[in-house]
């Protein structure tokens, strides 16, 4: 899977479309997190630590999860000199993590989340600089952020996101299913940014990316957002 074969945005298609209006929505979803700041440091983009995985483990990846639809790399926190990898496809989410294995050799090993054929689906969702964040419902009362297992680093990133895209992500998870593993990341200016992440569980997988377009010092609740929010069935 050459680095020319995963697209900036999306040439795949999930095999169902969800429009952004067509989902049944419960009258006591959550409210938004509080958004932290997020912070810019000079760094490679993502096809440079894309460029730093082996051929034949992006080959493994493409097998496992079909087409690409939506990926990213990036330096790990753990390994400071070596990437990990994203990959959702239409046949599931593969997360690599940088290893050594017994006899000294940098390897890269494989989390994968297989979904439910045809069980992908997605949904447009966008914040105009204008629009006040509200609920699905139009309540003026507030409503608190639900308290799943993330850290407060991964909750201001969410925070970030349009209020939609915020409960598109988390609500499969607001019952008994929790959050196995999760990542985020993002690239860019404070006016100019993109960004990708997701939260896995047992039996869901949600995941989002777009873009952020926000003038100097405004609010980030302000902000312009058009973003993709994915969801499908595991099958385990």
């Amino acid at each position: 899977m050459a680095p020319d074969n995963l697209p900036e945005q999306s040439r795949g298609r999930p095999a169902a479309q969800r429009p952004a209006g067509g989902v049944e929505r419960a009258p006591d979803l959550p409210g938004a997190h509080e958004a932290a700041q997020l912070g810019f440091v000079p760094s490679p983009d993502r096809y440079h630590w894309w460029a730093e995985i082996h051929a034949d483990v992006k080959t493994h990846l493409e097998r496992k999860v079909g087409p690409p639809i939506e990926w990213w790399a990036d330096l790990h926190e753990r390994e400071r000199d070596r990437p990990y990898a994203v990959v959702l496809g239409p046949n599931g989410l593969a997360v690599t993590t940088p290893k050594v294995n017994n006899q000294g050799q940098r390897t890269q090993s494989v989390r994968f989340d297989p979904f439910v054929p045809s069980s992908l689906t997605h949904a447009v969702v966008q914040q105009q600089p204008t629009r006040k964040r509200r609920g699905f419902f139009n309540r003026d009362e507030p409503t608190a952020a639900p308290q799943l297992e993330l850290t407060q680093h991964m909750r201001g990133i969410l925070g970030n996101l349009p209020l939609e895209a915020q409960q598109r992500l988390q609500t499969p998870f607001l019952g008994t299913q929790v959050i196995q593993h999760y990542r985020s990341y993002y690239y860019g200016t404070d006016e100019e940014l993109d960004l990708w992440c997701y939260l896995a569980g047992d039996q869901t997988v949600t995941f989002a990316s777009g873009h952020r377009t926000m003038p100097n010092g405004a609010d980030p609740q302000q902000a312009s957002w058009r973003l993709t929010c994915y969801q499908a069935d595991v099958t385990r």
